[in-house]
C-alpha cells in the first residue's frame, strides 16, 4: 500500500474536473473491489488509482533517465541533468507493462494489502487507541482545510481518507506485534544492538582546513606544522584532556588567523593608501604653478612700472627661500614614501600568527560528535567514513587527510552502545531497518491467499487515462 503523500494533492487537482462528472451516477461503481468478502469503498480504489499514477510518472521518468545515460559517454553521463522528463505516460510502459494497466495493477494490490490488514489486525485481536484516532482526526482536519474540495471533488470522501490513514496506523502495529518482544519473529535488544554496533558508529572530531588565514592552500611546510599541532592534541587527549576543548581550541586558533590575516591587508590598503595621498601632496608643492610663472619673458619689454614693483626686489628672497624649502620636502617625503613602500610590500606571511605566539582564548565549547552510518560513506567526509568502519576499533584516535588535499580530520572513535538513551530512542526505527522488508513479504503472502473479485463498473468509470490523461 502507498502512503500518503501530500505531493500528490496537486495531481489530484487537475484530475477533479474530471471526475466530477464520473462520481455523479450509479450505485454499482461505490465499491472498487470485493476482498475475502469485504467491498473496498471507491473513495479508497480512487485514493490508490492517484497514488499509482503517481508512481508511474516517477518510474517512468526514472526509466527515461536511465536509457538516456545508457546511450552517453560517462563524460556525457556525468554532465546529464535531472530535469524531469516529460512524455506521454499512456503510450509508454512501466516495467514491461502498459502504463494504464501497471496502474490499475498497482491500485489492485494497495487494496488488497488494505484488506489484508484489516483483517489481520482483527485476527491478532489489536486495537487503535484514543491517541491513534485522535492524531488522525488532526491530520484529516489539517488536510481537508486546503484539499478537502479536491478530494470531495474526485469522490474520496473524508471517512475513506480517514480509513486509509488509520489503515497506515494498523499496518505499524501490526509490525510491532510481530517483531517485538512476545511476538512470533520477535527481535532482542541484543539483536538490534549488535545491528546498531555493525552499522552505525559513534564519533567525534575535529576538522582541520589545510589552508592559511588568507585562504591560499599550504604547502608542504604549512602542512606539517597543522600535523604537529594534532599530534600534540592526540597526546593532550591521552593525558586527560577534553576532545572538545581541544576542538574550540583549534577553531579560536585558525579564526585569529584568518583575523590577523584580514587586519594585515586592511592595515597595507590603508597604508598603500596614504603613502599614495603622500605623494600628490608633494608633487603639488614641488610644481610650479601657472600665478608663479615669470612676469616677463626672453624678448618681452618692460616699462619702467614694471622694473620698480616690488617683486623684482623681492625675487632673490623668494629664489632663496624655494632652494631651501624645495629639495628637503622632496627628501623628506621620498622617505616617507620609501617606508611606506617598505611597509605595503611586506611578505603576507610576516602577519600570520603561529600556533606558539598567539593568545588565544578558547570560547564555547563546539562539538562535532556526530553518529554516522555505514550504508553513507559521506559524513563527515568519505575518507573518515571509510577509515572509522574498516581500520578503527572504538577508542582509537587517528589523523585521517582527504584525498583533496585540504583538510585533517582528528578523528576519535567513541562506543555507540555506551549511550543507553541513545540506544532507547534509535530502537524503533533500528527495528524498522533490520525488519520491514521482510514484513513487507508477509504482507504479500496475506495478499496471495485473498480471494479478489474486481469491480468492472468502478474499473471502466474511473479509467486512469480518461481521469489523469488530460
Amino acid at each position: 500500500m502507498s502512503k500518503l503523500n501530500i505531493k500528490k494533492i496537486a495531481a489530484l487537482g487537475c484530475a477533479a474536473a474530471m471526475l466530477s462528472s464520473l462520481t455523479a451516477c450509479g450505485e454499482k461503481t461505490t465499491w472498487g473491489a470485493v476482498i475475502d468478502g469485504v467491498r473496498i469503498p471507491a473513495g479508497v480504489f480512487i485514493y490508490y488509482l492517484d497514488s499509482a499514477h503517481y508512481d508511474a510518472q516517477q518510474k517512468l521518468s526514472e526509466q527515461q533517465a536511465a536509457e538516456t545515460t545508457a546511450d552517453l559517454s560517462p563524460e556525457g553521463a556525468a554532465a546529464q541533468t535531472s530535469e524531469t522528463v516529460s512524455l506521454p505516460l499512456f503510450s509508454s510502459q512501466i516495467d514491461g507493462v502498459d502504463a494504464k494497466q501497471w496502474i490499475y495493477d498497482e491500485a489492485t494490490k494497495s487494496m488488497q494489502e488494505y484488506a489484508a490488514v484489516e483483517a489481520k489486525f482483527d485476527e491478532y485481536g489489536l486495537t487503535l487507541t484514543d491517541e491513534d484516532k485522535e492524531t488522525a482526526q488532526v491530520y484529516l482536519d489539517q488536510i481537508w482545510e486546503y484539499a478537502g474540495e479536491y478530494y470531495t471533488s474526485m469522490g474520496i470522501s473524508e471517512n475513506s481518507y480517514k480509513s486509509i490513514f488509520l489503515n497506515s496506523s494498523k499496518k505499524q502495529k501490526l509490525f510491532e506485534t510481530i517483531y517485538s518482544e512476545g511476538g512470533e519473529k520477535a527481535v532482542s535488544d541484543d539483536e538490534i544492538k549488535t545491528y546498531l554496533d555493525e552499522n552505525y558508529a559513534l564519533i567525534n572530531y575535529i576538522d582541520v582546513e589545510l589552508r592559511d588565514g588568507e585562504g591560499n592552500l599550504l604547502k608542504s611546510e604549512g602542512k606539517a606544522e597543522r600535523m604537529e599541532m594534532l599530534n600534540s592534541y592526540i597526546e593532550r587527549y591521552k593525558n586527560g584532556e577534553d576532545f572538545d576543548e581541544l576542538n574550540a581550541e583549534y577553531v579560536t586558533y585558525y579564526d585569529n588567523l584568518k583575523k590577523a590575516a584580514e587586519e594585515a591587508a586592511a592595515k597595507a590598503a590603508e597604508e598603500a593608501a596614504n603613502a599614495e595621498t603622500a605623494a600628490e601632496e608633494t608633487t603639488a608643492e614641488v610644481s610650479q604653478s601657472p600665478a608663479e610663472a615669470p612676469l616677463a619673458g626672453e624678448g618681452d619689454e618692460l616699462t619702467d612700472s614694471d622694473e620698480e614693483t616690488p617683486a623684482e626686489t623681492e625675487a632673490p628672497a623668494d629664489e632663496e627661500t624655494a632652494e631651501e624649502t624645495t629639495a628637503p620636502a622632496d627628501e623628506e617625503t621620498a622617505e616617507e614614501t620609501e617606508t611606506s613602500a617598505e611597509e605595503t610590500t611586506a611578505p603576507a606571511e610576516t602577519a600570520a600568527v603561529s600556533a606558539e605566539n598567539q593568545d588565544v582564548t578558547v570560547g564555547a565549547v563546539n562539538s562535532n560528535m556526530t553518529v554516522i552510518e555505514k550504508a553513507d560513506k559521506t559524513v563527515p567526509c568519505a575518507e573518515v567514513a571509510e577509515k572509522v568502519f574498516d581500520g578503527m576499533n572504538k577508542g582509537d584516535i587517528e589523523i585521517v587527510e582527504t584525498a583533496d588535499g585540504e583538510h585533517y580530520y582528528l578523528v576519535l572513535k567513541l562506543d555507540i552502545l555506551e549511550d543507553e538513551e541513545y540506544f532507547t530512542t534509535a530502537r524503533d526505527s533500528l527495528l524498522s531497518e533490520m525488519k520491514y522488508d521482510e514484513f513487507e513479504g508477509i504482507v504479500t503472502e496475506w495478499t496471495a491467499a485473498q480471494s479478489v473479485s474486481k469491480n468492472d463498473a468502478a474499473y471502466k468509470r474511473y479509467d486512469p487515462e480518461k481521469i489523469f490523461g488530460k
